[in-house]
């Protein structure tokens, strides 16, 4: 039996420099190729047969266009990241497992979110957060700069796809904020969870379900960490040497 998910595309948060210089209102709305980035994201995700709806959470106008491509909703962003998530999770209204997706990862593929969800089963955690290896990304994407945390088990950098138990949002929502805030700086997030585990990070001594139980605690929920060996999961538009290869990329396929 197939475990049904709802699925959250993350597409607002305002008129960024990339956006800007491309003249479009939001970055999910970059061209690469003949089409817009937001595009390849949900191509894959409302391919995959556990998905049963779709909601896309941004400039709601120049959003709309999607639904005559896609079975997607479209929701107002509302401001933050995090208010955007709790206006997308108020629209589902299921409480169930719900796949969360920044739409700037145009490498996205159906692959890599199948073996993401294979590796989450039985869902039995509220939080999945995919990590691939520095070497699996360099070598994916040789020249990307990112954002790496070593840990007692290698060096890893964060995936921009999350699996979470919708039910259990509402009453993390305070912490969740704290870390969506420092999500690019791995020091300050690691303060967070106290001075000890700060500690550890500067001395790699860090270890995979240290970090698993401490963010369970603070969050209140059961958090687990995925490792995947598709860093497409975690490559995002952040900077034009990003929009260049990732155009690269698309005219060499």
């Amino acid at each position: 039996m197939i475990r049904l998910l709802d699925c959250i595309v993350l597409a607002g948060g305002g008129k960024g420099e990339l956006a800007k210089y491309e003249g479009v209102s939001c970055k999910a709305l970059i061209k690469l190729g003949d089409q817009e980035m937001i595009r390849y994201v949900l191509q894959v995700l409302c391919a995959l047969k556990q998905v049963e709806r779709v909601v896309v959470v941004g400039p709601r106008d120049d959003l709309l266009f999607l639904q005559d491509h896609y079975p997607v909703e479209i929701v107002a962003e509302q401001g933050s990241i995090l208010q955007n998530l709790m206006a997308a999770n108020r629209c589902l209204n299921n409480g169930r497992q719900t796949i969360i997706s920044s739409a700037d990862i145009p490498m996205l593929t159906v692959e890599a979110m199948e073996n993401l969800l294979h590796k989450c089963r039985p869902f039995d955690s509220d939080f999945y957060y995919p990590i691939s290896s520095k070497e699996h990304s360099e070598s994916r994407f040789p020249g990307v700069r990112r954002t790496y945390v070593t840990l007692q088990e290698g060096t890893f950098t964060g995936g921009n796809v999350f699996l979470v138990n919708a039910a259990m949002l509402d009453s993390a929502v305070p912490e969740i904020e704290r870390f969506l805030e420092y999500r690019k700086n791995p020091l300050k997030m690691v303060s967070l969870l106290g001075a000890g585990f700060a500690l550890k990070f500067i001395t790699k001594k860090l270890t995979i379900a240290g970090l698993e139980e401490r963010f369970s605690g603070l969050l209140k929920l059961k958090a687990q960490a995925v490792i995947s060996d598709y860093p497409e999961i975690g490559f995002d538009i952040d900077k034009p040497s990003d929009l260049t290869l990732a155009r690269q990329m698309m005219a060499e396929r």
